[in-house]
């Protein structure tokens, strides 16, 4: 409803101090500092290790491959969990959490590479099965080590690389249910299981061929890549919520009022960066603004708002709508790591909230009214004040009061005060008073009004006025008023 003029000016001005802007020259982070504020060491990955104990790896082969096994372990998180599983005529799989002693996870693959044959498949078998445990991780990494072909015993299920256990195998792999799953082949010399994995894992990669005691670096991408994927894990869904702006539900007021604008950023994790703030075209500070995960900040707005004169009637309210929407752009320092190394893609934007605001102020002259009331309530009691004393006079001089039985006193007047006749005050007894009064405000005539009772009783009552240098008798008592000056 609008009652009003129109908005004569709206400016709006945010003060955006204590907001913890940091300096432009800051450099962005790094992807570690990036893994180290998302906790990405404390989200378990399973790393599922096939590692060939065939006698073809017997000797300082197998020796290295235990220690550069040791030192990936090591570079882990201990919430990881390795499953081991060494393999030659059969699988066996070992799991275990990383831990704080990540060198001890080696001890579960044999002391000596003696087996007769190489079962990739039963590998393959048993990583599928680790994979499918009840409380594994929905991230995986799963690494193939081997130096040979596929080489199986007589009573293994996959007597050749392909068949109907393999297909089975393959469906299993497919049913997964993993937010992440990496499989790689390091070949230790120059045959590779990379072709039956791939019927497993089809998206599974090749590291380069490299000598055993080269594993460690080798399976420094394995590792990367599962830190990459638990950042992914944490974050492909909140990059996509947009920054929320909530404005004050009242309406605002007349002339500068000072309005609360509060943005919060929905990402637990990707602390945000508000540039060139603006309101429906209106200047607004550009800020920069820091916004921290999840925190809000209160953005101040100054707006200034004429509603029109005061009209004469005492209660008049205007009111007006407008629309207030808070627009900028919305960046991040983790950008660049977000978008060049885990090909996440950061477009956050402000949320557009309900921009229709009110505005409604009290234009009557209410005040004016009351004020007028005041001072008239004022004027009526001075002038009751003044009647009633002009209508009282003071008294004076003196009045002489003579009873029947010829006994006589005389009671001075002065000031505006009753005089009482009683024994107590005058020696007269009885009960009456004497006071002046005038017949109206604009009569100089002053009379004396006298009443007296001898014996105190409403029966023996009388009253009389009594004229400035008369004679009364009140109740058969003389009253005589001397006066030398009246003054009124």
């Amino acid at each position: 409803m609008r009652t009003g003029p129109a908005v004569a000016a709206m400016l709006l001005t945010a003060t955006l101090t204590g907001f913890g802007a940091g300096p432009a020259h800051a450099a962005p982070p790094g992807i570690d500092e990036v893994y180290t504020a998302l906790g990405v060491d404390s989200v378990p990955s399973d790393f599922v290790v096939m590692v060939d104990v065939s006698g073809s790896m017997r000797g300082a082969r197998y020796t290295q491959l235990r220690q550069s096994l040791t030192g990936f372990f090591a570079a882990l998180a201990p919430e990881d969990r390795v499953t081991l599983i060494p393999f030659g005529e059969r699988a066996t799989a070992t799991t275990r959490q990383v831990g704080r002693e990540p060198g001890r996870l080696s001890a579960g693959l044999p002391r000596d590479a003696a087996g007769a044959y190489t079962d990739i498949g039963a590998a393959l078998e048993a990583a599928v099965g680790t994979l499918a445990r009840p409380d594994a991780p929905p991230l995986a990494t799963v690494v193939l080590l081997t130096d040979g072909r596929h080489d199986p015993g007589p009573r293994s299920a996959y007597p050749l690389t392909q068949g109907h256990n393999w297909n089975l195998l393959a469906g299993r792999a497919a049913k997964l249910n993993k937010s992440a799953l990496r499989a790689y082949a390091v070949p230790l010399s120059g045959a590779t299981g990379a072709p039956l994995l791939r019927k497993v894992f089809p998206d599974a990669g090749v590291l380069a061929p490299t000598s055993v005691d080269r594993l460690t670096a080798q399976l420094a991408r394995p590792k990367a890549e599962a830190r990459a994927a638990k950042a992914r894990s944490l974050l492909a869904t909140e990059i996509t919520e947009p920054v929320r702006v909530s404005w004050p539900s009242g309406p605002i007021g007349a002339g500068e009022s000072t309005i609360g604008v509060r943005v919060q950023n929905p990402m637990p994790h990707v602390p945000l960066v508000l540039e060139g703030l603006a309101v429906a075209g209106a200047e607004v500070a550009p800020g920069p603004v820091e916004l921290p995960p999840g925190a809000t900040v209160t953005v101040p707005v100054t707006v200034d708002w004429d509603p029109g004169p005061r009209a004469l009637a005492p209660v008049k309210t205007v009111t007006e709508s407008r629309d207030l929407q808070l627009t900028g752009r919305v960046t991040s320092p983790w950008s660049a790591v977000l978008t060049e190394q885990l090909g996440l893609t950061l477009n956050p934007e402000l949320a557009a909230a309900p921009g229709r605001r009110e505005f409604s102020a009290q234009r009557g002259s209410l005040w004016w009214w009351v004020t007028a009331a005041v001072l008239l309530v004022a004027l009526v009691v001075v002038l009751a004040r003044w009647r009633r004393r002009r209508l009282a006079p003071a008294l004076a001089g003196a009045v002489m009061i003579q009873r029947g039985d010829g006994q006589q006193r005389t009671v001075p007047l002065t000031g505006r005060r009753v005089v009482v006749l009683s024994a107590d005050e005058t020696g007269l007894p009885g009960s009456g008073e004497i006071t002046a009064a005038r017949s109206g405000v604009g009569s100089a005539d002053v009379r004396l009004m006298i009443t007296y009772s001898p014996d105190g009783t409403a029966g023996s009552r009388g009253s009389a006025a009594c004229p400035p240098g008369g004679t009364v008798s009140v109740a058969g008592t003389s009253f005589t008023w001397w006066t030398g000056h009246h003054s009124g």
